[in-house]
Parts: C-alpha cells; structure tokens; sequence
C-alpha cells in the first residue's frame, strides 16, 4: 500500500468530478479534466508487500470494522487491488466496496448499470484512490455459471441437460447455481459488451474472469474492452492456461491451496508465477493467493515471499474455500505492513536454494518447500519482520520466508 499522496493523483482525485470519454481503456477516469493515472503508473507507486483483496473483505471487525461504507473503503485501502462482483457477493449478503450494480431484472441480460449505483461507486473509488493512489479496481464479468436469477428460466445463454432443464453449476451459492452457455455465441459477444461497460463505467480499470476461462471468451473480451485495460483469468498454477492466453492477458489469479494432492503445490505455484511474469501483457496485474489457517504465520510468510522474491505479484493469503464461509476472507498481518519499499533488482536463486531480492529498504528471502534451514548474513544489522529481533544473521527454515530491513 502506498500512503503518502503524491500531488498529480492528489489534483486529479479532490477534484471530485467523473467522466468517462468515449472508447476509454484502462483508465477511463477523468478528474477535473485530467486523466487518472494508468493502471501502471498507479502500480509504480506501490511499496512492498502489495497485498490484494479477492470479492471478500478484511475480516478483523474489531481493528476494521465494515458497517458503513466509509469503513469498508477504508479497510479495503489497506490492499493495492481489489475486484468484486454484484450478483454473486450480494447474494451472499457481503456489503460491496465500489458497489456497481448491473440494472433490470436479470443482471445476465443488463448493457447498463443502476445509476444511482454508477454516482455512488464514482465517489466511491475517488475515495478509494484518496486513500491509496495506488489502487487498481477490477470487476468479475461472469461467463460459466450463475445464480439461477441471472437469466430468465428459458433463456437460450443456460447450458441444457438432454431432457432440457438446466445444467447445475458451482454447489457453494446461496441459490442454485447453473452452467452458462459460454459457447453461444451470442452469449460470447454479450459477455464481451459487458466487459467493455464495466471498464467504460469509470470505475473499473478492467475485468477478471474466474473459472480458468474459455478461449474464446478471453479473445472477445480483449476485442471488447481495447488493449490498455486490463485483463485477468482464474487459472491458478496452470502453466499450459497461461501459454493459450499469454497474449491476451495482463496476469492470473492464483488461486492455490499449495500441498501435494490439492490445488497447487509450491514448486509448480513457483515455476507458474516465474512464467506469468515473463510472459503475460503489460502492466503485468498478477495475484498470488495461497489458502491455509490464519494462525499458520509461516505458511502466510512462504506465501508472501515467494511472491516477493519471484515476481512483482501481488499476494493474497485467506481462508480456504471449503470453509462454511464466504471465500477469501483474511486477517492483516504486522507483516504485511513491513515497508520493503520498491525492488532493486530481480530475485535470484542463492547456492543455498532459497531465493532472495533486494529492495530500497532491505531483502526478503524465501525457502522452498523441501529445502534446508538457510543461514542470512548482512554487513551490517538488520531487523527481522517476523520476530523484530535486530542482528546480522539470521535462520530461515524451509517452507517459510522473511524480511530484513535496514
């Protein structure tokens, strides 16, 4: 999170006023007649860790309380990117924080947004950017499945058993979900239109796909919402996603439970992450995930350093999803608020076989999963995040990570 408000996002954002040019891209935005900075220039502000919120807010009601929308921004100005998604997270009765609501009956046929949703989410994200300027916004466009109130019953864009009633979808709703049919085309192209009034709205600089994606719903979408927006798909560790869509998307939410047998492991995560830097769209806009135990600090640690080490990732660790609670909630962690500053350099693997970088205010380090204790030696005294212990050398053992400042 970047606190300190640099003077051009602070001219453009207490401005207070919105508009949305014609044709607008990844930051459609306009403030007092300026254009907001890009996705790219806001992400340049960034200081490390750069923690993300995936639909579910910061789940710490007695340090962050969310009873008011005022509270929400606030707790959801702690993370450096968020997404949300009205059908699904209304459903489940989570308070959203930009609040953008698709209009009519059935969101899964709308071309336009509530207005009163649209003025409120306008002043909503201005507050947002006050708070951290270096906020990028996201919204999940649905094109697999849905509630059962997303479409009319008959309607040709759900996905049919042979004897014609619908196919179900994701079990873990509040209603009855089904599979859309994201091979319609006219399903396709209407996904696409929707994805482009997200971003021209104002209020998004992009969409996120979930569900690993479809080939062509990924194109359309890119046709849809121009180059500069950007685009993310749900495709976890999956390097093979990651090649068929490396020209279309901006990075990849993964969505990991890192153990042998589950989704994801930490070598793959780790090849995986390394690929989507190289290889995706600039800005790259990707987002580590791991799932674990919210007393489990060293797993959050090795989540987070692999993320710091490996990639300019931003870092999620949260709830698992099995849990009889919405998905991805999270507590904040004093390490997360460790000011590492901005890299230096790319992160290497040392001889030892952990991996480390350097940052303006010190080095984080991350031990794989499977490796040794590794010994961390400095010239001069550092402090260790994880502890506050302040020394020249330190011990890290394997499947965990820490940070050194100065």
């Amino acid at each position: 999170m970047k606190s300190a408000l640099p003077a051009l996002a602070a001219a453009l954002i207490l401005s207070g006023c919105a508009t949305v040019p014609a044709g607008s891209g990844a930051h459609p935005v306009m403030l007092g007649g300026k254009v907001l900075p890009t996705p790219a220039e806001r992400m340049a502000l960034r200081d490390f860790p750069s923690i993300y919120q995936a639909w579910n807010p910061l789940d710490m009601p007695a340090q962050y309380p969310q009873d008011t929308i005022a509270q929400r921004i606030a707790a959801a100005a702690k993370h450096d990117l968020l997404w949300e998604e009205p059908v699904s997270q209304i459903g489940f009765k989570t308070p959203l924080v930009l609040g953008l609501e698709w209009d009519g009956a059935h969101a899964g046929q709308s071309t336009r947004f509530k207005s009163a949703s649209l003025a409120q989410a306008i002043k909503n994200r201005i507050e947002l950017l006050r708070l951290n300027p270096a906020m990028v916004t996201l919204m999940e466009i649905r094109w697999r499945d849905a509630p059962g109130s997303y479409l009319p019953e008959d309607s040709p864009w759900w996905k049919r058993n042979p004897d014609g009633t619908r196919e179900a979808g994701w079990d873990g709703g509040p209603e009855p979900y089904y599979m859309l049919n994201y091979e319609n085309p006219g399903f396709i192209r209407h996904v696409g239109e929707q994805a482009r009034i997200a971003v021209q709205s104002g209020v998004y600089d992009g969409v996120m796909l979930d569900w690993s994606g479809y080939l062509p719903i990924v194109e359309e979408v890119r046709r849809s919402v121009g180059d500069d927006a950007i685009v993310i798909v749900n495709i976890h560790d999956d390097i093979e996603d990651g090649e068929k869509y490396a020209h279309l998307i901006n990075g990849a939410f993964m969505e990991c439970d890192p153990e042998p047998g589950k989704l994801c492991g930490w070598d793959k995560m780790s090849r995986a992450l390394r690929y989507y830097e190289a290889a995706f769209r600039s800005p790259k806009v990707n987002a580590l995930e791991g799932w674990g135990d919210r007393k489990d600090f060293k797993r959050m640690r090795a989540v987070t350093t692999m993320g710091l080490t490996q990639s300019d990732a931003f870092v999620l660790y949260a709830d698992p999803n099995p849990l009889k609670t919405p998905d991805h909630l999270h507590d904040w962690y004093a390490f997360w608020d460790t000011k590492l500053g901005r890299p230096t350099a790319a992160g290497a693997m040392a001889p030892d076989g952990s991996w480390r970088r350097q940052f303006t205010n010190g080095t984080a380090v991350y031990n794989p999963f499977g490796n040794k204790t590794v010994s961390v030696s400095f010239d001069a005294d550092r402090t260790q995040a994880s502890t506050g212990r302040r020394a020249k050398t330190f011990e890290v053992g394997a499947a965990d990570g820490d940070i050194f400042v100065r």
